[in-house]
């Protein structure tokens, strides 16, 4: 068994030495200037290690990405965890957790602090179902209890009046169950599409109407051949919603988390520029209530500018 170099022990020894006073100062300090950012699930990851990227060390701020267990989850986390301050949400998760009580008490404590790019959904179907009531009690892959695909399936079809059994499968994992006959239609995020080997011949994506109850929920929106290539042919398009994604928080964590969103914001919308998403993060989103230090970076940082925040941030079509 080898030996410890005295230099080594030294360090250890050095390393645990610290008084319990020392030691509690420096874990404040560092709590301070860490913030926990959670993404709900697999496929908004890069949305948060972007964001962590951009702000990381700005000012001594930190910022953790953390990997959610689904989206329904990640709204009890984002209230009850303390190690979480924020998290990348839609507005379907909120709308759809209202509904099923899971909301109470936390009536106007759920804001935002930016608007990141929307979360789009898209219908595929075999070419012989030409609308949507020959889904009624068709087996539609959304996704498992609690995910993205799921809160969408179930605020849609329920609006849309279409009863459907669910196949627990979402993204990739929809479309093969699709594709191998063990799911009659498949509601997927448009981003799975851009990569997606589909048989024109086969499928299609049929029109997804807004539903009169969610219309301030989602937005109307079309896609075309950019969005899916094997699916949707030059020169024409497809109607289908979407939702917005958000930076959101809980408020009422304490002065000391007021302070981390404050430089956390400052730090988001500064750095804005080298942000790898198609969005403008400063933009309002209708119905939302936009958190207060989200509010103050944003003056500030137009009025170091002289110019309105909308125009200094703009990173894409806002869409």
């Amino acid at each position: 068994m080898g030996v410890i170099k005295p230099f080594v022990v030294f360090c250890l020894v050095a390393g645990l030495s610290d008084s319990p006073v020392e030691a509690d100062s420096r874990a404040v300090k560092l709590n301070a200037s860490t913030i926990g950012l959670l993404a709900p699930e697999y496929q908004w990851l890069p949305q948060s290690i972007s964001i962590a990227t951009a702000v990381q060390h700005e000012g001594g701020l930190r910022v953790l990405p953390i990997l959610g267990a689904g989206t329904l989850q990640s709204v009890s986390d984002l209230a009850q965890l303390e190690s979480i301050d924020a998290a990348l949400l839609t507005l379907d998760t909120l709308t759809y957790a209202k509904a099923q009580g899971l909301l109470e008490g936390m009536d106007g404590k759920i804001t935002y602090l930016a608007r990141l790019q929307p979360v789009s959904w898209a219908l595929i179907v075999p070419k012989t179902v030409n609308d949507l009531q020959s889904l009624a009690n068709k087996r539609i892959a959304t996704g498992a209890t609690g995910t993205a695909g799921f809160v969408a399936g179930e605020l849609l079809f329920n609006a849309l009046d279409v009863p459907f059994s669910r196949v627990p499968k979402q993204g990739a994992e929809a479309l093969s169950q699709l594709d191998k006959g063990t799911a009659d239609a498949a509601l997927v995020d448009v981003t799975t599409l851009r990569t997606a080997k589909l048989d024109s011949a086969r499928f299609q994506i049929l029109s997804l109407p807004l539903p009169e109850p969610l219309i301030s929920t989602y937005t109307p929106i079309i896609l075309s051949s950019a969005d899916a290539p094997s699916l949707i042919a030059k020169g024409r398009d497809v109607e289908t919603v979407s939702s917005a994604l958000a930076v959101l928080v809980f408020t009422g964590k304490g002065k000391a988390q007021q302070d981390r969103l404050r430089r956390f914001s400052e730090a988001l919308f500064r750095n804005a520029g080298s942000l790898k998403l198609n969005s403008n993060i400063a933009a309002d989103i209708a119905g939302w209530t936009r958190h207060k230090s989200s509010a103050e970076a944003l003056k500030t940082l137009a009025a170091e500018a002289k110019i309105e925040p909308d125009t200094q941030l703009q990173q894409g079509d806002g869409q």
